[in-house]
């Protein structure tokens, strides 16, 4: 029977014994069911089982990283998962946040920025892009074409990052209306459609590698489909400003790119209130790191691209100390 459910309430740890004996029934908050970050619910609850008998991880839908920064930061739930800017933005108390949060702590990274999970595509029409000129993103400050542009939903941190390309390449959502074009926030299963029916000319939004919109807009647009280059200089600051990478397409890696193509990534992280006791930090931290192979089973990727270093990579909040004392017992955290 799959233990992994979909909840919207809070379950809280059970101790059942001596300490040898401890299983913990806890909820991670996550975003849309069937997902990526329900798979990694799914991966964590079979390593915390395996490592403590008898304990389960119910993955509740919700929001997003910005909600569940504030679930947790409230109590409401004793974990959650959210991306690099996201803990940037609630360091500095920008909104949404209507303050700086500081009394959430990481527990693990579950996937680094260089896992190209959440990797920046700037995808244009060929044709669009050789009636103007572009080569890369910013060529539109030089050309000011009159284009119509999607991001991803307000709200949404990838929608933000995205932004900040455009506007870090000078193509900001202001110039790019002052241009005469437009611009658009739509989820990717909507941003796809608009390409493939020839209703946007560009899309700049963050999505894994060779994720499956991007497959389906190459299928609908053919050979008529490229990527803009990020210049090396915007996508280092950019990187700089969310907590994340810059990071690379290969040019043998998408067919529609002759030449490397520079990115900005993010990675994402369990997040946990202070105030979780140490001792069950450090043992959800230890069953993820011990069980590293059941956590893998979330998804392909993850098991190509997770390491034991992987859970030891920093963000831009503190670890748990809990979490913390186990990963330097193990070498992984100096």
């Amino acid at each position: 029977m799959k233990r992994l459910a979909i909840a919207s309430a809070l379950v809280l740890p059970l101790v059942a014994g001596p300490a040898f004996s401890q299983s913990y029934n806890t909820t991670l908050s996550g975003a849309s069911p069937g997902g990526l970050w329900s798979r990694i619910g799914r991966g964590l609850d079979a390593a915390i089982a395996a490592a403590f008998p008898g304990s389960t991880v119910t993955y509740q839908t919700g929001s997003g990283g910005f909600a569940n920064i504030v679930l947790v930061s409230t109590g409401k739930v004793p974990m959650g998962l959210a991306v690099d800017m996201e803990l940037v933005m609630a360091n500095n108390g920008v909104k949404p946040f209507r303050g700086k949060i500081s009394n959430i702590r990481q527990l693990v990274r579950v996937y680094s920025p260089t896992a190209r999970f959440q990797a920046q595509h700037a995808l244009i029409r060929k044709d669009v892009a050789e009636k103007y000129g572009l080569k890369s993103l910013s060529d539109l400050a030089k050309k000011k074409p009159k284009l119509r542009v999607a991001v991803n939903r307000r709200g949404n941190s990838d929608s933000d990052i995205g932004q900040l390309v455009l506007a870090d390449s000078g193509a900001s959502v202001d110039n790019i209306k002052k241009w005469g074009g437009q611009v658009i926030y739509a989820p990717s299963r909507e941003i796809t459609s608009l390409m493939n029916d020839r209703r946007i000319d560009m899309v700049v939004f963050g999505i894994a590698y060779n994720h499956p919109r991007v497959r389906e807009m190459v299928r609908g647009l053919g050979d008529n489909i490229m990527m803009l280059q990020i210049e090396p200089d915007v996508a280092e600051k950019v990187a700089a400003k969310i907590g994340g990478k810059t990071c690379v397409f290969k040019a043998a890696e998408y067919k529609f790119i002759s030449q490397d193509t520079n990115s900005v990534c993010a990675g994402a992280i369990i997040v946990v209130n202070k105030d979780m006791p140490d001792q069950q930090a450090y043992d959800l931290t230890k069953a993820v790191v011990t069980q590293i192979e059941k956590f893998k089973t979330a998804h392909r990727l993850i098991a190509k691209a997770t390491t034991p270093s992987t859970f030891a990579e920093p963000s831009a909040i503190p670890f748990h100390p809990g979490a913390a004392k186990y990963l330097k017992e193990k070498g992984l955290l100096k």
